[in-house]
């Protein structure tokens, strides 16, 4: 090999590991949940933006938001938790259902108070047993925010596939790198202060040197509690049920396959028909999931006949992490005494004592 053809390949792989050299930035949010954009949206206040990345795998807008925490069934579920929530972010528009959730047997829907016994309310279930509380997304930003806040988050969103996350020792006194995160592109972001809105599990799955952190973290990590779901909303050409509730709806009357859990609402728009129902299997397959979308319409259109005729349209949103719960606080607590640069936001951020059995939305609006 000539000398020049060998210089050649030296400057090629110089320049390579050159232009994939660690970036700095001094806060770095990953996820893409309200909890992410809700701290990128705090951190703006009080940072300069050159100092601030929201990293995700998938673009972040209002339109995701609004479909992914405005339609749906409710996920709040806790009047304690409104209250509390009202004291952080005062202009919210929460609000309450106006009956307790009813399910359905024998060609009727029964209070779960009565006589009637209903079908064996499956794992995760039992949380909708509660009046629900219906969020206007929009209420949680200023009107300023809100209108701009798609041109606010694209200044900030990096959208990388994430390869892995590591604690690293500080060398330099003004760049202060805490935590190395490297991306499937070879592309590598250091960084100061790191905020997870990552399941606890998926932030597990990226951390490079498990062995180097704290019992604790591992702990919290493997001990939350993960379930999928598929939710739901059909906005109808005709109006179903005015009553504000929330209902079971059996998948099926003989076997125990759990609930479809439904609930209408009323919108200058017209009447949306929310649906939900909770994913058991460890892996579910995409045939299975689209047979259950069909048997959820089937289903449902017992109840109200001609129900799908009258669908005009359909949003589905699939997670196989939707809800996330069994959030260990004193393990936050002591992760972030061991690691000051480490924050978990949305549904595993740490609660105040009183509020610790809260979850799912409540949870992130508590954050």
């Amino acid at each position: 090999m000539s000398f020049g053809l060998l210089k050649h390949f030296k400057d090629h792989k110089k320049g390579f590991h050159a232009g994939h050299e660690a970036k700095f930035v001094a806060h770095v949010i990953m996820g893409s949940d309200l909890g992410s954009v809700l701290k990128l949206m705090e951190l703006r206040k009080n940072y300069p933006a050159e100092s601030i990345r929201l990293i995700t795998p998938r673009l972040v807008n209002k339109k995701l938001l609004i479909e992914n925490y405005q339609f749906g069934v409710s996920q709040m579920r806790s009047q304690e938790a409104v209250s509390e929530i009202y004291k952080s972010h005062f202009d919210a528009k929460i609000l309450p259902q106006k009956f307790l959730p009813h399910f359905y047997k024998d060609g009727k829907f029964h209070e779960f108070s009565g006589r009637a016994k209903s079908m064996e309310l499956l794992e995760g279930e039992h949380f909708f047993l509660n009046k629900g509380y219906r969020l206007d997304i929009s209420s949680l930003f200023t009107t300023e925010d809100w209108e701009n806040l798609d041109t606010i988050i694209s200044q900030f969103i990096d959208i990388r596939i994430v390869e892995g996350i590591e604690k690293t020792e500080v060398k330099d006194l003004v760049e202060k790198g805490e935590w190395l995160i490297t991306f499937k592109d070879f592309n590598k972001v250091s960084c100061e202060n790191l905020y997870s809105s990552l399941s606890p599990k998926k932030f597990l799955g990226f951390l490079k040197n498990k062995d180097q952190m704290t019992p604790d973290v591992i702990d919290f990590c493997t001990s939350t509690n993960i379930q999928a779901a598929i939710s739901l909303t059909w906005l109808m050409k005709k109006e179903y049920s005015s009553e504000e509730r929330t209902l079971f709806i059996p998948q099926s009357m003989t076997h125990e396959w759990g609930h479809f859990i439904v609930e209408f609402e009323n919108t200058p728009e017209g009447q949306l028909c929310h649906g939900l129902f909770l994913i058991h299997e460890e892996e579910p397959q995409t045939e299975d999931l689209a047979g259950k979308i069909k048997l959820m319409k089937r289903v449902i259109e017992r109840v109200f006949p001609d129900f799908e005729n009258n669908i005009y349209k359909e949003y589905i949103r699939f997670d196989e992490e939707m809800f996330i719960s069994d959030v260990k606080d004193s393990l936050i607590e002591q992760i972030s005494f061991d690691y000051p640069t480490l924050k978990f936001v949305g549904q595993s951020a740490q609660m105040k004592p009183q509020f610790s059995n809260e979850k799912f939305l409540s949870r992130v609006l508590l954050s």
